[in-house]
């Protein structure tokens, strides 16, 4: 079984990191210049996540009566930062046939503005030109499904911040944790404070446990035991709730610190972040080669050179279910995120959003894929499309005369 989101390495490589940190154990400090010295930044905060960072960026640096703007079309933990600021929270739909927000809406001025890179798809110059991002007094780049690169640097303004994830699915993942990127030294300083005083101390049996969790993690993503674990998953809960426990501030994102582990499997991905790209952008033109001659029944992502987490597609929406259980059937696990957020929006002001969320299917594109695996996701995907649009048809008010 193929899985939807699979860690950038294995359990031996895992194995290895965790040796290698018992003889020469990074810590935060050291994480955090190597993050600065590769991108060619002023500041890099290590943080619990970047849930975390977006809340406290927006908490020290708006006013309790400005508005926080961000996508209807995002993930739940982005949400739930935004509702943890307790500012007035403004959503906007998504630009026509792009999954990211449509920036030309106008702005009060003084606003924050959350600008989620959505599987790793990037805001062009021409729409960070628009005067909605332009009268932002803060700007968040949410890159937690991206590979940063020091261009991804250089259109941070003074006061903006760059926020990246480690968590599960994201192209960096390392377990938990993730890192602030700015240029301000007083922001800097806050995330800096507010993490010391935010992380729980624990006993030291709870850090095993955390690399535990990490170990089986990727244990878990192995193809060997994925589809069964998953089929137990699904049995428990839909994939609409998979997430929704740790959506609190009681949950690990906000107060975890990193372990030895963690911290060494950060600066491994960070080491070999120029080979992941490489690795995703190969696997993104070759899903593109085998898709180009089905476009009138699977519409492709935007063109992008970037390193995206997931080759996100989109096929109608009556027979999303069909084609994704066609690839579930045929050894290939698929996403859907995300759903639209029925308890914030209503889907009738946010209609691109809507139909994104009914459409979308998120292709595996993990740097542990080859060109062979992904010419099956596609041909099981051209399978699964006409076999759903025969199906269709057949079912139709006088099909059968």
């Amino acid at each position: 079984m193929i899985p939807r989101h699979r860690p950038p390495f294995g359990p031996a490589a895992l194995a290895c990191t965790g040796v290698r940190s018992l003889f020469n154990s990074g810590d935060v400090e050291q994480l955090e210049r190597k993050y600065k010295q590769q991108l060619g930044v002023k500041h890099a905060v290590w943080l619990p996540s970047a849930r975390y960072g977006i809340t406290r960026t927006i908490q020290s640096h708006i006013t309790s009566d400005a508005e926080v703007i961000c996508s209807a079309f995002n993930c739940g933990a982005v949400h739930h930062a935004a509702a943890e600021c307790q500012r007035t929270v403004r959503y906007a739909d998504c630009s026509s046939g792009s999954l990211l927000m449509d920036c030309s809406g106008a702005g009060t001025g003084g606003h924050a503005l959350i600008l989620s890179e959505m599987f790793g798809h990037r805001f062009s110059p021409k729409e960070l030109d628009h005067r909605l991002v332009r009268n932002a007094s803060l700007r968040i780049f949410d890159m937690a499904m991206a590979i940063p690169a020091p261009a991804d640097m250089q259109r941070m303004q003074q006061v903006d911040v760059t926020v990246l994830s480690f968590g599960l699915g994201k192209s960096l993942y390392a377990g938990w944790g993730g890192m602030a990127l700015t240029q301000c030294d007083d922001l800097s300083a806050m995330l800096q404070r507010c993490r010391d005083q935010d992380l729980a101390s624990g006993p030291r049996l709870e850090f095993y446990r955390w690399n535990a969790d990490l170990v089986l993690r990727t244990v878990a993503h192995e193809p060997f035991f994925y589809r069964q674990l998953r089929s137990r998953q699904q049995l428990r809960k839909s994939e609409s709730t998979d997430c929704s426990s740790s959506f609190t501030a009681d949950s690990h994102e906000w107060h975890r610190p990193p372990t030895s582990l963690h911290v060494a499997r950060s600066l491994r991905n960070l080491e070999q972040s120029v080979s992941y790209v490489e690795k995703r952008r190969i696997l993104a033109d070759e899903y593109r080669k085998q898709l180009c001659g089905c476009s009138d029944r699977v519409q492709l992502p935007p063109s992008d050179l970037s390193a995206l987490s997931h080759f996100c597609v989109r096929v109608s929406g009556d027979r999303r279910a069909a084609v994704r259980q066609h690839l579930w059937n045929h050894g290939i696990d698929v996403g859907t995120l995300f759903p639209f957020p029925h308890e914030i929006c209503r889907t009738e002001e946010f209609p691109q959003a809507a139909r994104t969320a009914l459409e979308i299917l998120n292709l595996p594109l993990s740097t542990q894929l080859d060109r062979r695996a992904v010419i099956g996701i596609c041909d099981a995907l051209r399978a699964g499309v006409e076999s759903s649009r025969t199906a269709s048809i057949a079912m139709q008010p006088g099909a059968a005369a």
